[in-house]
């Protein structure tokens, strides 16, 4: 095996050796054991299923919640002559009905898809009568509560895992504490014997710490990057206007950088990162996204410009640079005024016991199916939407609910090229229908159709789709909703508040937890890779002697923070006049201090008050603070 494995690898890949702990997973996948592995950013993980692939009968997916490894790596494999497929987000709904046919061909070998398409039933269909020898699960953490990205969507994995009945399962991720880890061991049934885990220390990185006030920050940045030395960079920021603001300033002294963040159309983004792949920009001002599933060897820093929100985004940023082995540097601007922003995007996201009863009502009151439209019950009940979504999660994990499929509400339909073609061809009442939803200015709402013209909803949609299909007429759906069979209708509701309130509340505690230890590792005067290997789990080795705890540099014992004023008199003049308005816009204690901390909520994106002139009026005051103040003055309930 050992034979054909380094043949395999040179044939297919070019590589005259394996990277530490490659071949061990490998040849456990080969062994047809569900294996864990956990290598650090530039570890090689994507080879640990690419190359089984090639050497198994059978089709290998791969689940990636990343859009951009999922387009990138299946380009490259496209290119080196490997059949691929894909089906994401991004696609249309042709190409993704394309991708299917593809699978059913037999010809693909490699198919990506994300979580959530995964969860398509044409798509899971299609799969169950495919023979699949390997199913690889990338960014395995984010199934996990403890994991620093947890993702409701990943929550469904081990059950649709089994449903498809792989020879094989391989979980992926850069970083796990000893917790996370069981945590997925559990989820997929792997061995602990086949769990491996490379250490998160990299001898090539050097991180540093600069403690700064805010007001200091944008000259350290600009000192960092005026060396060519350590280009190209990420800085990593908080907010979307930050990467703007920092893209402006260092643009404004010389240096080629772009922002990037999710208000840019997909468009502007992959342009960019290609441009800094192919080294067209020095620099990319960025929000965490960026970097995740991008194949750049040659960062030679990243650069924290804010507090990283964990231990393990703060090791699993920074080691996107230096994946080619070379010396490159982890710079982390820390200051304590950073806690503030961060520790109230957490507690913002705090649902009320009342606010969850409210939500479990609406949703068990429809008997055993039920639907809801996601948009209006996040802003009915200003629910954030991955609260709303862990929630639901949790429900249909636990047995109490299953869902059943989405659908839309409302249609407007018109034809594509002015005159409509004949309807004759359809049954009369469908025809009556047609002609009708063709007619009206407005949208017309499906749910009326047996009401209006005796035929069921569902046929209905059934004629509008062939109607699209026929290429002369365009669809505009809208109404987006998702339909729910309810175990037992007859639930304790009160209990099941309380059980769903208490799992968010840790979640929510350990989000915390994490930013207290980043703050902790930031103040340490010990070697920083130790000390961010020991929250992992890892025993210390011998201090790295080269970052800012081991070269002696002198640091205060607390990050320095400014000092909050008090509330001026203009501060609570408005604040009076945000209560007192005659639109009452603010319904509770929560909304209103989401909105002065600049925090948006489906409420308030809904209502366009995130564009307010005084959104974000007291963002750099603590959340509980902002919220004892206006409990005081508001008096709403929470």
């Amino acid at each position: 095996m050992t034979d054909s494995l380094s043949l395999a690898l040179h044939e297919h890949f070019g590589h005259s050796r394996f990277r530490p702990l490659q071949r061990e997973i490998i040849e456990s996948l080969l062994q047809g054991n569900n294996t864990l592995a956990i290598l650090p950013t530039g570890g090689g993980k994507s080879l640990t299923y690419q190359l089984p692939s090639l050497l198994q009968d059978g089709l290998t997916i791969v689940i990636s919640p990343l859009l951009s490894l999922i387009r990138d790596q299946t380009e490259a494999l496209n290119r080196k002559g490997i059949h691929v497929a894909r089906l994401d987000s991004t696609q249309s709904t042709e190409e993704k009905n394309e991708a299917i046919q593809e699978l059913k061909s037999g010809k693909v070998k490699l198919f990506y898809t994300s979580p959530e398409s995964l969860a398509r039933p044409d798509l899971l269909e299609s799969l169950k009568s495919i023979n699949i020898s390997l199913i690889a699960i990338d960014e395995a953490h984010c199934i996990s509560e403890w994991g620093h990205s947890f993702r409701p969507s990943y929550l469904y994995l081990p059950k649709l895992i089994r449903k498809l009945k792989p020879q094989a399962v391989l979980a992926l991720t850069a970083t796990a504490t000893k917790k996370t880890a069981s945590s997925i061991r559990k989820l997929f049934k792997i061995k602990q014997s086949e769990q491996f885990s490379s250490s998160h220390r990299r001898a090539n990185l050097q991180f540093r710490i600069v403690p700064t006030l805010t007001d200091s920050k944008k000259s350290h940045l600009l000192e960092a990057l005026t060396n060519p030395a350590k280009l190209p960079a990420v800085v990593y920021v908080m907010r979307q206007e930050h990467c703007e603001e920092i893209a402006h300033f260092l643009s404004s002294h010389g240096l080629n950088t772009r922002s990037y963040h999710a208000g840019l159309n997909n468009d502007a983004r992959n342009k960019i990162q290609d441009a800094f792949l192919k080294d067209e920009i020095e620099i990319v001002v960025a929000t965490i996204a960026f970097g995740m599933g991008v194949d750049k060897s040659n960062i030679r820093s990243v650069i924290h410009y804010h507090l990283p929100k964990s231990p393990e985004g703060w090791m699993q940023e920074s080691g996107r640079a230096g994946r080619d082995g070379l010396e490159s540097h982890c710079l982390l601007l820390a200051c304590q005024d950073d806690t503030i922003p961060l520790q109230n995007f957490t507690e913002a996201k705090r649902v009320s016991k009342t606010t969850l009863t409210n939500f479990l009502t609406k949703l068990y009151s429809q008997g055993k199916l039920a639907k809801i439209s996601p948009y209006h019950a996040r802003v009915q009940h200003d629910i954030q939407s991955s609260v709303m979504d862990i929630t639901l999660a949790h429900l249909e994990i636990k047995g109490h609910l299953q869902y059943k499929e989405s659908s839309w509400r409302y249609i407007k339909l018109y034809p594509l090229y002015g005159r409509p073609d004949s309807l004759e061809s359809y049954p009369p009442k469908v025809r009556k229908a047609l002609q009708h939803i063709l007619s009206l200015e407005d949208r017309y709402d499906t749910h009326c159709s047996q009401e209006d013209f005796g035929i069921s909803t569902t046929v209905l949609w059934k004629h509008l789709l062939c109607l699209q299909q026929s290429g002369s007429y365009k669809l505009m759906k809208s109404g987006w909703l998702w339909h729910f069979a309810i175990k037992n209708p007859e639930t304790d509701l009160e209990l099941l508040t309380d059980e769903l309130f208490t799992t968010l509340d840790t979640q929510r505690n350990q989000e915390i937890l994490k930013l207290q230890q980043v703050v902790k590792i930031a103040n340490s005067a010990s070697c920083l890779p130790n000390q961010l290997a020991k929250w992992f789990g890892e025993k210390v080795s011998d201090p790295c002697g080269v970052c800012s705890s081991c070269k002696g540099e002198k640091r205060p014992r607390k990050l320095p923070q400014s000092k909050l004023p008090e509330l001026s008199e203009t501060q609570l003049s408005i604040l009076h006049e945000l209560i007192e308005h005659p639109k009452k816009r603010f319904k509770t204690n929560q909304q209103l201090t989401r909105f002065l901390c600049g925090i948006g909520s489906p409420y308030l994106r809904h209502y366009w008050l995130n564009k307010h002139k005084y959104f974000g009026l007291l963002a750099e005051y603590p959340y509980e603070d902002v919220l004892a103040h206006v409990r005081a003055s508001l008096n709403a309930h929470d």
